[in-house]
């Protein structure tokens, strides 16, 4: 897509959801469309040209792809999510939880702005939604406690709030394992450990190539480091409790 194109696109979107109705209106619309056409254009002159994603791009595709025609969702470590928002308006019933505030609303979406490790939900669900997630817990970098082995401790906590016959939809960085001041980066062997309780009913893998990415395999990922942000490495997994 070129950059006129995507310009267009976002004025668009923009006139759509933010009608021209006065002059605040329209300077804010005047100062968004620069930024982006200036952003655009200085991403294309800093790296060629190429479009830089994080993993999200194929994590969403492949965990609508996953999931149930219907039913009650929880979206755990929802914020930076726009997820709950999509299913809610494709019927849904989606509640969130995170410790900081959720920055949308939808009749179907129910936000509970809380500790994981200390909130109790209102009610068992269909789906639980771990997408990029799990890796941050206990970390510290985003406010949140500091905890050792806060994944396997969240992963504890969190399956009984799945229905029976529940999906749990994971995605996280996978490759070479190491932990960062953001996240960890999880291997076979840790990835095996945490969800021993579970029967892996589906699971792909994609590596970031060049700014984009590939379908992968988890043997072909092993080897892979992830240095910085966005990872070069993700694993995406349906699961669904043993004897649940």
């Amino acid at each position: 897509m070129s950059l006129n194109q995507v310009n267009q696109e976002f004025n668009d979107a923009f006139e759509t959801y933010f009608p021209k109705q006065n002059p605040l209106v329209r300077l804010a619309y005047g100062v968004l469309t620069v930024g982006l056409s200036g952003g655009l254009k200085l991403r294309r002159r800093l790296f060629g040209g190429r479009v830089l994603v994080n993993e999200r791009i194929v994590e969403y595709p492949q965990i609508l792809r996953w999931l149930r025609p219907q039913g009650t969702a929880l979206d755990i470590g929802c914020v930076s999510s726009r997820l709950p928002i999509q299913l809610a308006s494709l019927g849904y019933t989606v509640h969130g939880v995170d410790v900081r505030p959720y920055p949308f609303h939808h009749p179907n979406f129910t936000f509970h702005r809380a500790d994981l490790f200390t909130w109790t939900p209102p009610q068992r669900y269909d789906i639980l939604l771990l997408i990029s997630a799990i890796e941050h817990f206990g970390i510290g970098g985003y406010g949140d406690l500091q905890l050792e082995d806060a994944d396997f401790q969240a992963l504890e906590r969190i399956t009984p709030w799945l229905a029976p016959g529940g999906q749990l939809l994971v995605s996280l960085p996978f490759g070479q394992a190491a932990v960062t001041n953001k996240h960890r980066i999880y291997d076979q062997a840790r990835l095996t450990r945490l969800f021993a309780d579970f029967i892996w009913v589906e699971e792909a893998y994609f590596q970031r190539i060049d700014g984009a990415w590939r379908p992968s395999t988890a043997a072909a990922l092993a080897e892979v480091a992830s240095p910085g942000l966005p990872t070069n490495g993700v694993a995406i997994l349906h699961l669904q409790p043993k004897g649940g």
